[in-house]
């Protein structure tokens, strides 16, 4: 069995596209390594900012043979009366390099054939490769990517050296004009010459970095990071807690090495926010805080010259943090000129999208919509007038020269922009709310008044984009209306405003100008894609978190309009199909279901034509159970619901389906059975789930 090693040498590569490559590269060996018909034991990949390194054990040293059997005209025109070869037969035998007469005749389902049978014998792996690495790497695909040379190869950044071992073989591999070796390049400022590497061998690969001052695996490259980091901050009782930096800095480094800094304590008098922005997003430097979470006028950079020339790396990122921070500083004091209220009519010059309007707009219809949806909910006047000044002033600091300079703070600058200016403290606070949850981890706003602006600002911003065609389509998605619903999703799943989906969104396109002289079919229909569109959320959303894809679908059969309600009965409905009554629940839905849809009439059923006993009784049961099962819809009791309709209704179902037969030739008779059996079925489908879309599994 062979080994494989491949290093693709490039020019610094952000970190973010590192962990996706990587992922791709393994997918796609895996698929080739399918295609040719061959095998492996294990592979590993990992990277540096300049390298990505993939290395495969086990791999055979040629392909398998195979036989193929190719179908070639049927008997009867491949052959004479005699049984000789026709020419049909001939040229078909030609075209496959057989000879007419070691072609098979077989049985099919359309008779007798012809078969050219071939025996390919599988090629040496070593031959094969070039064509393999050529298709993995050529197929990666990055967010954005370079080409340098003539020619249409695009990567990430430009390739300068390539790394190709099978064994102790160089492959053949040459892109681009770059030829693959057996040369590995060590870090590009802590090391000069480089090494020939006599052996596919990832340890000794991995330790030859080492020996150049670069740590080639990602996880240690990680646990040498946060050891340090740690190592640092255990002098303040505190340790590491921003995972995400972690893991970009992680990317940008070859030969980690934390070094803590400091900066002058009169900039902790602007707020802590703008400090660690100008530390983390602009400088990927770590903050450092006291026990209690207050930051303090230090922090830590990861270099990458490991602990050497730590006095110098001090003194350079110093430095650069103090010219942040002095344009922090000054911004922070030409801003607080300009009040937000005085702010808000100039919004009407920043334009969101052409054919939506300006933000001015944008903040007129959050107003709007934000009114109604205090309605809803019952807010008392008083929090109308703070929703009202808070939807007011959400998009002021927009204008602000610290969110020009620090996108990431809109929100939080109005906020403590808001504050200074005396503003009403949930009006300062709703201000930065609204923009919450910015990601999947993030917290949701926690006061009344943001909550409503939170859930009008998204309303509107997905309403506004599905009007003029902007949805999301692919990895496309400029306005992350994905991101978006799921935050309207968790706000209504954790807040439980009883809101209307259907109600708002309605709303929110009626506030639209764009779309005043449409038609009211054009509004339904893009109302329609709107929920469309929460659907496919709501399934995304859900299976990630582990709840089973037919559970899913049969909540949501039954409505997601209360997208609380909906994760409600998902929880219950969860819960029940890991109980003994699991089976006979969905049996009685699904069968009364599937005979009941067949129902053509509407209204009451009509006891005359109630002929047989079992369907007597049935009845009978449901008129008595009823109105008992519907009092556990409101107050949310499903669980009971659940336990009870089957209780009541699994023995009388199935009697009834056993002893009447429902399809008989007398129409009024057929239609009237089938009423009262969907009837029956609507007591739960309406209200928890239909059942009839559940899987059954074994055990």
């Amino acid at each position: 069995m062979s080994n494989l090693l491949i290093e693709i040498g490039t020019e610094e590569i952000p970190a973010g596209y590192i962990g996706p490559a990587l992922k791709q590269m393994e997918e796609l060996f895996i698929e080739q390594v399918k295609t040719n018909r061959l095998s492996f034991e294990n592979i590993h990949t990992t990277g540096t900012p300049r390298r990505l390194v993939l290395s495969a054990n086990g791999l055979p040293q040629k392909q398998e043979n195979i036989v193929q059997e190719i179908k070639g005209p049927s008997a009867k025109v491949a052959l004479d009366e005699s049984g000789s070869p026709t020419k049909a037969a001939i040229g078909f035998a030609n075209s496959q390099g057989v000879n007419a007469k070691d072609l098979k005749i077989k049985d099919t389902p359309r008779g007798k054939y012809c078969f050219a049978i071939k025996k390919i014998e599988g090629k040496k792996v070593f031959d094969l490769l070039p064509e393999i690495l050529t298709s993995i790497i050529t197929s990666v695909v990055f967010p954005k990517s370079m080409r340098w040379q003539a020619g249409k190869f695009y990567f990430a950044r430009p390739i300068r050296s390539i790394l190709a071992l099978l064994d102790k073989d160089v492959i053949n591999l040459e892109l681009n004009g770059i030829k693959a070796d057996r040369k590995v390049s060590g870090h590009q400022f802590l090391s000069d010459k480089d090494i020939n590497l006599k052996k596919a061998d990832y340890n000794t690969y991995k330790e030859t970095l080492r020996s150049k001052k670069v740590i080639v695996e990602i996880d240690e490259r990680r646990k040498i990071i946060r050891e340090e980091i740690n190592t640092i901050l255990s002098g303040y009782s505190t340790e590491l807690d921003d995972e995400e930096l972690l893991e970009e800095v992680t990317n940008l480094v070859e030969y980690p090495g934390a070094v803590k800094c400091s900066f002058d304590k009169e900039y902790l008098n602007i707020p802590a926010e703008i400090i660690e922005t100008a530390m983390k997003d602009h400088q990927r430097y770590f903050p450092v805080k006291d026990k209690n979470g207050k930051l303090l006028p230090e922090f830590i950079v990861i270099t990458d010259r490991g602990s050497n020339d730590s006095e110098v790396s001090r003194k350079g990122n110093e430095r650069v943090l103090r010219a942040r921070l002095a344009d922090a500083k000054f911004f922070w004091d030409k801003d607080r000129k300009v009040s937000l209220n005085e702010r808000v009519s100039d919004l009407e010059g920043l334009v969101f999208h052409e054919n939506i309007g300006s933000y001015l707009n944008r903040e007129e219809r959050i107003g709007e919509l934000a009114n109604f949806i205090s309605k809803m909910l019952n807010l008392s006047p008083e929090k109308l007038k703070l929703v009202k000044r808070a939807s007011r002033l959400c998009k002021a600091d927009l204008l602000t020269e610290m969110v020009g300079e620090f996108p990431k703070l809109q929100g939080i600058m109005g906020r403590e922009y808001a504050l200074l200016e005396g503003e009403n403290e949930e009006v300062a606070r709703s201000i930065a709310e609204h923009y919450s949850p910015r990601h999947a981890t993030d917290g949701l706003p926690e006061t009344e008044v943001g909550t409503v602006l939170s859930l009008a600002d998204k309303f509107d911003i997905i309403a506004s984009c599905f009007s003029i065609g902007l949805i999301p389509t692919g990895s496309q998605d400029p306005y992350a209306l994905r991101r978006q619903t799921q935050g309207i999703v968790r706000i209504l799943e954790a807040q439980d405003p009883g809101i209307s989906l259907s109600k708002v969104i309605e709303r929110a396109l009626s506030n639209l100008t764009n779309l005043s002289a449409s038609s009211d079919k054009n509004k339904i229909a893009i109302a329609n894609q709107i929920k469309d569109f929460f659907r496919d959320r709501l399934n995304n959303y859900y299976l990630d978190r582990g709840f089973r894809y037919d559970i899913i679908e049969s909540v949501m059969k039954s409505g997601f309009d209360n997208i609380s309600d909906f994760f409600y009965r998902l929880k219950i409905i969860t819960k029940i199909s890991e109980t003994p009554i699991w089976h006979s629940l969905v049996t009685v839905v699904e069968r009364t279901f599937n005979i009941g849809k067949n129902c053509t009439i509407h209204g009451e059923v009509n006891e005359s034509l109630l002929k047989e006993e079992e369907e007597r009784k049935l009845w009978t049961v449901y008129k008595e159970e009823r109105e008992k099962l519907l009092g556990y819809v409101q107050p949310r009791r499903y669980e009971e619901l659940s336990i009870l309709y089957n209780d009541v209704f699994a023995e009388p179902v199935h009697v009834f389906f056993d002893k009447v037969f429902v399809n008989v030739e007398d129409e009024k008779i057929r239609n009237n059975r089938l009423l009262l059996v969907r009837k029956i079925n609507e007591l739960y489908v309406e209200n928890i789930a239909n059942l009839s879309y559940i899987v059954e599994r074994d055990g």
